[in-house]
């Protein structure tokens, strides 16, 4: 075997210690030959020192550093928790962001993996960040699931958790309004209403609550339809307030007809003429659940119920005999002045749970 040394500066101290310093030292052995190194004559320790900058020792391409390294790191250590474990109880529709406590004795970055069973519904653990976030669902149940705490060097730590959720009763707080009686469901909450008042929490006292018929963001042009229209005037030109004219009918076989979009209880009608010369006197109401089977409204002695309109735009208000639920209503005039004009509000309360 011949070891070539090829060097620069070379120098001996006197206690025969060989002393080679340069950027770059090459011992190259021939083909198929062996570099050796001793200490002594075996009882001597051989030292490796890759300088004080962190410089690497390599095997070929293999850094022998980065092997002791993992050899050597031990795995993640997982913080205490609490007697119930880190998650604990907690009630549905909470929302939680829960900070994973897991820690390397190296120093280095930790990522976290659901590694067995499942999070709750509506739970998500983010392995970058360890945390865990969501909104708890609304049932009473429990959870256990297994989360690795991983290092850089791929040792992990296990940890088992548990997470109990209960079911959310929405009543407890009373959130019905104007005596309405509460009922706990999946959803949240549904509110039974007395006659009069309506709105998701009861809130709203139907005989003054216009449905909206005043506004297309409410009821869209396209929900606002008629038979034998007089000129070229629209059925969206009969909403309350609207600019102009109103909505004119031919005869009195013309009507204008209002889809409310959802089963409301109808308790009261508004019109608002526009015109001396022409506007409707009277009129019947038709009403639906589906747009196709209508069903005229009658009084106390069982005919057809006339409601009075007038000529003026001051708003002239109509109450139902009965309220009614319905989605569509139809205006028949059945009494005008050269033409049945007008333009109309509706007034009442959608009724929940009926999409």
């Amino acid at each position: 075997m011949i070891v070539l040394l090829l060097l620069v500066t070379a120098t001996a101290a006197d206690d025969g210690v060989f002393d080679i310093r340069y950027p770059s030292v090459v011992v190259a052995a021939q083909d198929d030959g062996n570099v050796s190194l001793q200490a002594g004559r075996m009882t001597q320790d051989l030292h490796v020192l890759p300088g004080p900058n962190g410089g690497s020792v390599y095997l070929e391409d293999v850094d022998l550093r980065h092997i002791i390294q993992i050899a050597t790191s031990l795995p993640p250590v997982w913080s205490a928790h609490a007697h119930v474990g880190f998650f604990g109880t907690f009630k549905g529709e909470e929302k939680v962001d829960l900070k994973l406590e897991a820690e390397d004795p190296e120093g280095g970055t930790i990522t976290f993996a659901l590694v067995a069973g499942d999070l709750p519904p509506g739970i998500k653990l983010n392995g970058t960040t360890g945390h865990v976030v969501g909104e708890v669902p609304d049932e009473t149940n429990s959870y256990s699931f297994t989360i690795r705490a991983l290092d850089s060097h791929n040792k992990y730590a296990d940890a088992v958790f548990r997470m109990e959720t209960l079911e959310f009763d929405h009543c407890t707080s009373n959130p019905c309004q104007n005596n309405g009686e509460c009922t706990d469901t999946k959803a949240g909450f549904t509110c039974n209403c007395t006659i009069t008042f309506g709105g998701q929490k009861c809130e709203y006292a139907c005989t003054s609550r216009a449905v909206g018929v005043q506004h297309r963001y409410t009821i869209p042009d396209a929900q606002m339809t008629a038979y034998q229209t007089y000129s070229t005037l629209l059925p969206s030109n009969g909403r309350y307030a609207a600019s102009g004219y109103g909505w004119c009918g031919e005869d009195s076989n013309s009507w204008l007809q209002i889809d409310l979009g959802n089963l409301t209880r109808i308790y009261r009608v508004m019109t608002q003429g526009y015109s001396r010369s022409q506007y409707t006197t009277a009129y019947t109401l038709a009403c639906s659940t589906d747009g196709n089977i209508f069903q005229k409204i009658n009084g106390t002695n069982g005919n057809d119920y006339t409601f009075l309109a007038r000529y003026s735009s001051s708003p002239y208000f109509q109450n139902l005999p009965t309220p009614i639920v319905a989605r569509f209503i139809r205006f028949h005039p059945t009494s005008y002045s050269r033409r049945p004009c007008l333009k109309v509000e509706v007034y009442g309360c959608h009724v929940y749970g009926s999409e």
